[in-house]
């Protein structure tokens, strides 16, 4: 029975993968109790030189569910290659909202385990979210770290996204900042402006584009759907 479960889990997520049109993220502030969060996303990178028929296709599904009394379950699927099961990354985790919803600051923390190319990973995470206005529209900020640690290298690595967000009539703008330091050592940073437009009953669609800020940038489309249900 846990062979077919863990098969059936890994079709749907590559189905998921190869069929994802879109990329999506929270603003830092809890779902209601009982509420679930699903981002489907696939980004296609033309690396520098590369000939414009030949992208690297990139696929994620992230969803997210709140249980009430401040915890969130949640699990991410990403993989450059969704055909190719030992390319998928696997992230669970269970995050404590330590605020109320209805707090202007919201802080949180989250403890979870990632699978990649057969390593098991440690995942530590803390966030922070702001609410005020700005060009008279509500608006955010959010700061998201985490750090993920190979017990068999003995080694850790960090990022850290710092976002700003308006709500408008119609939709949502945002730009983030990301840094990025890999289990070796090497440091990455980049800038990511995207626009969600809302499509009406908890469904946005979503496009951005990924700037590298240290080397030159390749040319990235991607696209994103988020529904909140």
């Amino acid at each position: 029975m846990l062979t077919i479960m863990n098969r059936f889990l890994r079709v749907a997520g590559m189905i998921l993968l190869v069929f994802a049109p879109a990329y999506a993220t929270t603003v830092g502030w809890p779902l209601e109790k009982g509420k679930t969060f699903l981002a489907l996303s696939a980004s296609a990178v033309w690396p520098e030189k590369r000939p414009i028929e030949l992208p690297d296709i990139y696929g994620s599904t992230y969803a997210e569910h709140r249980l009430g009394a401040g915890l969130t379950l949640g699990l991410n699927l990403g993989s450059p290659d969704a055909t190719r099961k030992d390319r998928m990354k696997t992230v669970a985790f269970m995050r404590y909202t330590l605020t109320p919803s209805s707090a202007k600051h919201q802080f949180s923390l989250d403890l979870g385990a990632e699978i990649f190319e057969g390593s098991h990973l440690v995942r530590l995470g803390a966030s922070y979210g702001k609410g005020f206005q700005s060009f008279n529209q509500n608006s955010w900020i959010t700061i998201d770290a985490h750090a993920l640690h190979h017990p068999t290298l003995r080694r850790t690595s960090v990022w850290v996204d710092a976002t700003y967000g308006v709500s408008f009539t119609h939709g949502k703008l945002m730009a983030q900042i990301s840094a990025f330091q890999r289990f070796d050592g090497t440091r990455t940073s980049k800038f990511t402006p995207s626009y969600a437009h809302d499509l009406g009953h908890g469904r946005h669609i979503e496009i951005d584009m990924n700037i590298d800020l240290q080397n030159t940038p390749d040319t990235t489309l991607k696209l994103g759907i988020w529904q909140e249900f």
